[in-house]
């Protein structure tokens, strides 16, 4: 069972990559780079996002997943096997509104 979870991971992340090479938003990605944590004090997950190619890799805690950033709807889709979660970004504040190791969603703030 452990392997088929990797396996479908990889063909998730190899997919990902493939449709993504056709999306020149890139510039517009760079928003989500970098390292984030939750602003709530009780919970403190933190998010490290990384740029490949024209797509991300999300690091939250020792899980990594892939992402595309969606131009249509300016948003960070990540992809984990059948799941699809929604990071976006609020210019505002800096901030980001995604997932979280101990709930659902979470507002971040960018690691300086």
């Amino acid at each position: 069972m452990k392997n088929l979870t990797l396996s479908l991971a990889a063909l998730t992340v190899f997919v990902i990559m493939i449709t993504s090479s056709c999306n020149s938003s890139s510039s517009k990605l760079d928003k989500f780079i970098g390292k984030w944590t939750r602003i709530e004090k009780a919970k403190r997950d933190t998010l490290t996002i990384e740029k490949e190619y024209d797509a991300a890799v999300v690091s939250m805690g020792k899980n990594k997943v892939a992402a595309v950033y969606d131009k249509d709807k300016n948003i960070l889709k990540i992809y984990f096997l059948a799941n699809t979660m929604i990071v976006s970004y609020v210019e505002k504040t800096d901030h980001i509104i995604g997932p979280g190791n101990s709930d659902k969603t979470g507002e971040y703030k960018r690691v300086k």
